[in-house]
């Protein structure tokens, strides 16, 4: 019943027309019901709705959602969008590789011996050029590239728990009843679009980093190192259209992690200061919990591994970035370091490697910080001194036994051992 009152807030208030403004919804005390719905209003149109957007054009989610029925012809114009998008990223890997374009230090060539420059074996000639192991450098991040994009539309589109709506409504109710819960809503739609700002910048500067390196790099696609100029620039636009793609793909995996782990430290926080500033029932609270736990487990165990798999790239990307801006990897060369735009590179890497670390770990703080609401409540009571002993005793047990960690590569990520 609860779970049917979130997904349709006309059932709780048929007769009241709303505009989702949620500076004008009333007090909880004056009508409950009003401000329930006023709140789902404002969390649907403020962040929900234009996010999943977000995510449908990403093809984390349908792009066509038939609330009625299921329809063959919606669900395959659905999977021809994913058989696109995983095909655009097909071409840029292929076009990677005919380049010897990296992402961790761009073009990559060495100088053909004098032995090499007459030979017409263009084959045997690319690779003296390309200084860079075909297994290494294209084909292995290629692979878990592709695979931690195939992960994340197999979870996300595939799973019977829709986490992401259902977690952001409970979130956005759970702070109606809080003294300060309208300001915690209005901050929390700023800390949810900041993720998505931050994002954005990401992909804008490596987009930035990705041109520069197109623009004083040596690019020799081969197999057609003697076509037209016109079909070389075609290659190079294309290249950079699919690199671009591959960053939006992976940026906006790892900001749905980050932002999740962001809503559940959110819900935590909120469940915590509900139970310190009203009073509640114990079996109604602990019920709450168990649902964080739950939403937390989908975290670890379905959206956590392609995000690792992606920070397993991330880190390889900056660890190699930075041999090679230090200049540690000592052979001949035509491309060397451009300075400013190498160091560019190698801080976007390390900044959303380190993302899904950090929002991890914060995640984790709060579950700490929650197995001491029960001694805080037993000890000093505020709000609870109509509340029988034993309830609070039921709390302070269950919330000592509690142990919750947000979980990265299957290890607890806590910040003292970050």
């Amino acid at each position: 019943m609860e779970q049917s009152n979130v997904r349709n807030p006309s059932c709780i208030l048929s007769s009241t027309s709303l505009d989702g403004n949620i500076t004008d919804y009333p007090l909880p005390e004056q009508n409950a019901q009003l401000s329930v719905t006023a709140v789902l209003n404002y969390c649907k149109s403020k962040i929900l709705n234009p996010y999943l957007r977000l995510l449908s054009v990403v093809g984390l989610r349908p792009v066509i959602v038939n609330q009625q029925e299921p329809c063959f012809c919606f669900q395959l114009i659905n999977f021809a969008y994913v058989m696109l998008l995983v095909a655009l990223l097909l071409i840029g890997y292929f076009l990677q590789y005919m380049a010897c374009f990296r992402r961790d230090r761009g073009f990559y060539y060495k100088i053909p011996n004098n032995e090499y420059l007459f030979q017409t074996d263009l084959t045997r000639n690319y690779e003296t050029i390309c200084h860079a192991s075909i297994l290494f450098s294209f084909i292995f991040p290629s692979v878990l590239h592709l695979s931690g994009y195939l992960h994340a539309v197999i979870i996300i589109r595939h799973s019977d728990d829709d986490q992401l709506p259902v977690l952001m409504e409970r979130v956005f109710l759970s702070s109606t009843n809080l003294s300060n819960g309208l300001m915690s809503q209005k901050k929390l739609v700023r800390t949810l679009w900041t993720f998505v700002a931050f994002t954005v910048i990401w992909m804008i500067l490596s987009l930035i980093a990705v041109n520069f390196m197109l623009g004083n790099g040596t690019i020799n696609f081969k197999w057609l190192e003697n076509n037209p100029p016109n079909v070389v620039n075609a290659l190079k636009i294309l290249m950079v259209v699919c690199t671009l793609w591959h960053d939006v793909v992976q940026a906006t995996i790892i900001s749905n992690y980050c932002l999740q782990a962001q809503l559940l430290t959110t819900y935590i926080q909120f469940l915590q200061e509900k139970l310190l500033q009203y009073p509640v029932q114990p079996l109604e609270w602990i019920r709450h919990i168990e649902t964080f736990k739950k939403m937390l487990r989908y975290l670890n165990n379905e959206v956590a591994p392609s995000v690792c798999i992606f920070t397993f790239l991330n880190i390889s990307c900056a660890i190699s970035g930075l041999v090679w801006l230090f200049n540690y990897d000592n052979v001949e060369k035509e491309t060397v370091p451009i300075m400013g735009i190498s160091a560019l590179n190698v801080v976007l890497w390390i900044f959303l490697a380190l993302a899904p670390f950090i929002q991890a770990s914060r995640l984790s703080n709060e579950c700490d910080i929650l197995r001491n609401a029960g001694q805080e409540v037993r000890t000093r009571p505020f709000g609870h001194q109509d509340t029988p002993r034993h309830d609070l005793d039921s709390i302070l047990l269950y919330t000592a036994s509690l142990k919750l960690r947000a979980r990265l590569f299957c290890v607890p990520i806590t910040g003292k051992y970050l």
